[in-house]
């Protein structure tokens, strides 16, 4: 990879370090010796905060103001001179994208979507209506607010997908229902909390695009597929391959385009065997748990966020056909093949393994504050 002219290192400011995509955002930039790390979180005992590669951690109390969390990072930026500011998760991105006039140093920060394009992308209904009408391959889909708007999905074949408009992630509160009678007793049961899309079910294979943009320009890509599934058909895989697909990645360039897309974001999609299509299915506008896989791929993404956050040109990275398993897929990995564990190669270039290896303190730290909250849990049921 070429890289213009930049200054000997970089410091970033992770403001949202209580996140869960924390460990894995600095293991990818770890890799860079030019990068000074800074995080900012709410959450007092992160293991992160004990992590060699973090030059600075600082907690702060979290308040109702969104307010009092920019100012926070203004205090932030001044004290370590910060060049990047850099959110992860998707409540913090939204909010710094609404609070952005009142970062004082408005040139420290990170690449962002507009508003609009980021609600565009981030609310499923938003999202099924702009791909529908930029010509873009998607899912047939309604919303639904209330029991009486079930007579709305007569137009969708079955089974089909049911999940919330907006938030939560890893698979969590969707579910695939056969049939009219399961649909109408999934909501009796778990009643309207939330606006819900019930979407059609695309019979053919999840494979997902994780893109870095400017302007609506595709800057870095990969695109990878799952060989081992995860704790449910919906959650996140344990294993990963990596793959070339052409007119996967016309459907993607042509969707963040039209966004105007500025910053990360991780696409799922679906093949669609009847229409021979890939179809665009959720947007998630933030970082994601599989962005080290990128890395060992050859797509550092939180590097390249800063670079081109910071506005220094670089050539598009190829990235390499392998395949990665997490911690847990290498354990279940493990038990299907017990010979497996001598696979020291793999284990050490596509795992997890590699950063836990390198930066143990924190995993450890969080095995021990786990079981020592499952042993208080345990005692106090005792008594």
């Amino acid at each position: 990879m070429r890289v213009s002219s930049k200054k000997k290192n970089i410091s970033v400011l992770i403001p949202d370090g209580e996140s869960h995509l924390l460990l894995y955002v600095v293991n990818c930039l770890s890799q860079e010796k030019d990068i000074d790390i800074y995080v900012m979180s709410s959450n007092k005992h992160n293991p992160m905060r004990y992590s060699r590669y973090i030059k600075g951690f600082s907690y702060y109390v979290q308040t109702h103001s969104d307010l009092d969390w920019i100012e926070h990072i203004n205090t932030e930026v001044e004290k370590h001179n910060i060049d990047v500011i850099m959110p992860i998760f998707e409540t913090r991105i939204k909010t710094l994208i609404q609070l952005q006039s009142k970062i004082k140093e408005q040139d420290k920060i990170g690449l962002l979507p507009s508003l609009t394009d980021y609600k565009t992308a981030f609310n499923k209904n938003q999202l099924t209506k702009h791909l529908e009408g930029n010509k873009l391959p998607f899912a047939k889909s309604v919303t639904v607010t209330a029991f009486q708007d079930l007579e709305k999905i007569e137009n969708l074949d079955f089974p089909v997908i049911i999940k919330p408009i907006e938030g939560f992630g890893g698979g969590q509160g969707i579910f695939k229902l056969d049939t009219v009678r399961d649909l109408k007793k999934h909501f009796n049961k778990a009643e309207f909390k939330y606006e819900n899309i019930i979407q059609e079910y695309i019979e053919g294979y999840d494979i997902d695009c994780s893109v870095l943009c400017r302007n609506g320009e595709v800057l870095a890509y990969t695109v990878q597929k799952g060989n081992m599934m995860g704790a449910n058909q919906f959650s996140p895989q344990f294993g990963l391959e990596f793959l070339y697909e052409e007119e996967l990645y016309k459907v993607i360039k042509k969707l963040m385009k039209s966004l105007n897309w500025s910053g990360v974001a991780h696409i799922d999609m679906r093949y669609d065997n009847h229409t021979n299509q890939f179809k665009a299915i959720e947007v998630n506008t933030r970082f994601w748990v599989s962005v080290e896989a990128s890395l060992l791929a050859g797509v550092n993404f939180p590097y390249l966020y800063c670079l081109s956050s910071l506005g220094q040109e670089f050539n598009k990275p190829e990235y390499e056909c392998v395949k990665y398993l997490s911690l847990k897929g290498l354990i279940k990995k493990i038990k299907e093949e017990k010979l497996f564990v001598f696979n020291i190669k793999f284990m050490r270039n596509n795992t997890a393994l590699k950063f836990i290896f390198t930066d143990p303190i924190p995993t450890a730290y969080k095995f021990i504050w786990r079981t020592k909250n499952i042993l208080i849990s345990r005692f106090r049921k005792l008594f």
